[in-house]
């Protein structure tokens, strides 16, 4: 690509553009139907060849004796052997001969009986998928192409197979049990399961790897998906393999030997979503830009408050930016010179959380002309209200806490260690400095008061069931009604009963974090978070700016305004040689070649930018 002035109006404008891929037609789907039933129907014959084969040997025997026997050629013959098979031929009796009259009464009383049974074998068979439900999937699985596979069926795989799905991929499925909780899910939309190990070559190959893109470990065990991905790999050598992996050690090493290869941890994921939450409001997710947490979050613009202006006055005053605006009518803005912030319009955006914080007290109604500061709770810890109080101590509780102890200002934290609780293992890999642990059942108010409840600006409730954790969260609101509530939660039904019956707005799933950035690393490259704005999916990826390329010599600004549904420059490492990431860097920033940038866009763009996807 050239680097001239116009080419990135130009060219961006088609590279970037934001288009979801096309969902399947009709007649791609009745194809896919139809190819499966016909590679279905091959491994039925062959698993009736036994059968076919004795009625094809009794089929050669009698036409080759009327051949010899009858003035009759060979298809009359066969017609005639076919008649023979239903008790209703029109040859004469061979009286004299003892071999013909052995066929004469073996080939119908044989035949027809083959007949029957292969015929309503085969029928049963074929029309009644469910009795061997193995086999049909296989066959479903068959006949995709360019696909991604994901293993294991759990809490994180269903999330990847369902942000798939909304971003129009196709995913096939493999897991070791039917009765899995999501696989009935997951097949009622379509999505082809193959049953068994996904170590095993030849499963593997029944989900057809060797023409897959890519491939998601998504199991709860480092092992299992390790072996899964060099398996993968002996099948088909060059194809994208993801992993969720919570060792960062193992992580680090299997990105650096096995080329085209991203390790992810859910919970590593989650955590700095759920700590950001912890020590502030409304935040729906966080990207880590070097040591500064970004968060994502979605406003509704109010009448007469500070945000009622232009988009390029506001985003030159704070350091944010809108990457997802929609009217009263939710109507897609395209961005622009005189793109203005109305009342009623939905915007999302991304900033520095305390630059959230501002936001959310200015977009308050009337604040425009009355000069008042709203009265607002509390939006971050103080020195009167200090503390986060972490209840769960497991994969998830100790990211949270190693996340917090990395904030600036670093709150107080105590963790609560509650019953079960396997947090031994997890310390070895992320010490505890300078943190208090109270061994008890969060439930308890007592417990909560030897945590500290009294003077907490937040409780976390981060266990694997959400209703220990809900039973933490309404404990704590016993005794502190505003104390600020952070709840971990799988389901989404659940999480909007909270909102409202309780006023409890952050609640997060691990998975529902976890599941958009496997999905997007396993179509681009690069990918380091992935989240969901409007109806599109959000890629967040580091890229490394070379000659030639068309974003080489142009200003952050000009990258903003050369295209509808921007690229977002959410940090830059400058120097090669120092390794710090400057995060929302100002819009006159020059793009340099060598610069690592860590861009955000639909996922489209990001493939489109890296020449064509993958």
């Amino acid at each position: 690509m050239n680097s001239t002035s116009s080419d990135i109006t130009d060219t961006a404008a088609d590279v970037l553009s934001p288009s979801r891929p096309p969902r399947r037609s009709r007649r791609w789907q009745f194809a896919r139907w139809l190819g499966a039933n016909l590679y279905d129907l091959r491994l039925l014959l062959y698993e009736s060849r036994l059968m076919l084969g004795v009625f094809a040997v009794l089929a050669l025997i009698s036409t080759t004796y009327i051949v010899a026997n009858y003035p009759l050629s060979l298809p009359e013959a066969l017609y005639e052997t076919l008649r023979l098979f239903t008790f209703n031929t029109s040859l004469t009796f061979p009286r004299q001969d003892w071999v013909g009259q052995v066929i004469f009464f073996v080939t119908p009383l044989l035949g027809i009986s083959l007949i029957f049974q292969g015929v309503l074998n085969l029928a049963r068979l074929l029309l009644d998928k469910s009795s061997r439900r193995e086999l049909w999937q296989v066959a479903l699985a068959s006949t995709y192409r360019d696909h991604v596979v994901v293993c294991g069926m759990g809490r994180v795989g269903f999330r990847v197979v369902s942000q798939l799905l909304e971003a129009g991929y196709d995913p096939v499925v493999i897991d070791h049990e039917w009765d899995s909780e999501f696989v009935g899910r997951v097949m009622a939309r379509g999505v082809p399961v193959v049953l068994g190990d996904a170590r095993d070559a030849a499963v593997l190959q029944q989900a057809r790897v060797k023409r897959a893109r890519a491939i998601v470990c998504a199991i709860d065990d480092d092992l299992v998906n390790t072996e899964i991905a060099l398996t993968a790999r002996a099948l088909h050598p060059h194809i994208r393999t993801v992993l969720r992996i919570f060792n960062e050690d193992l992580d680090r090493s299997l990105e650096r030997t096995l080329t085209d290869t991203v390790a992810f941890s859910a919970s590593g994921i989650a955590a700095p979503t759920i700590a950001a939450a912890a020590v502030s409001r409304e935040v729906d997710y966080v990207i880590p830009v070097g040591n500064t947490l970004l968060g994502i979050t979605k406003i509704v613009i109010q009448r007469n408050g500070m945000l009622d202006e232009f988009v390029r006055k506001v985003e030159s005053v704070e350091p944010f930016r809108i990457i997802d605006h929609r009217n009263a009518a939710v109507q897609a803005q395209r961005r622009g010179m005189l793109m203005r912030l109305n009342p009623g319009d939905r915007v999302t955006l991304i900033g520095l959380l305390p630059a959230l914080e501002q936001l959310r007290v200015k977009n308050c109604a009337d604040t425009k002309y009355e000069f008042m500061q709203p009265h607002m709770p509390l939006q971050h810890p103080d020195e009167q209200f200090d503390t986060v109080i972490v209840c769960g101590m497991g994969k998830v509780g100790i990211r949270v806490v190693h996340q917090l102890m990395q904030l600036q200002p670093r709150p107080r934290i105590v963790g609560v260690r509650l019953p079960g609780d396997a947090a031994t293992l997890v310390r070895k890999t992320l010490p505890l400095e300078n943190v208090t642990i109270v061994e008890g059942d969060a439930r308890n108010p007592d417990v909560l008061a030897q945590a500290g409840l009294v003077r907490a600006f937040s409780v976390v409730a981060v266990t694997s069931d959400d209703l220990i954790n809900l039973q933490v969260g309404l404990a704590a609101r016993r005794v502190r009604p505003n104390v600020h509530l952070v709840l971990r939660t799988f389901s989404d039904v659940l999480a909007e009963r909270l909102t409202e019956m309780f006023g409890i707005r952050t609640t997060y799933s691990t998975s529902a974090l976890a599941g958009p950035t496997l999905a997007a690393a396993s179509l681009v490259s690069g990918v380091r978070h992935a989240f969901y704005a409007g109806d599109q999916l959000f890629t967040a990826a580091n890229i490394t700016v070379k000659a030639g390329d068309a974003l080489a010599g142009k200003t952050v600004e000009q990258l903003l305004d050369s295209q509808a549904e921007s690229l977002f420059v959410l940090g830059v490492q400058r120097d090669a040689q120092v390794q710090t990431m400057e995060a929302l860097p100002p819009v006159s920033m020059v793009i340099e070649v060598g610069q690592v940038l860590t861009l955000l866009g639909p996922i489209e763009a990001i493939q489109r930018l890296q020449g064509g996807g993958v």
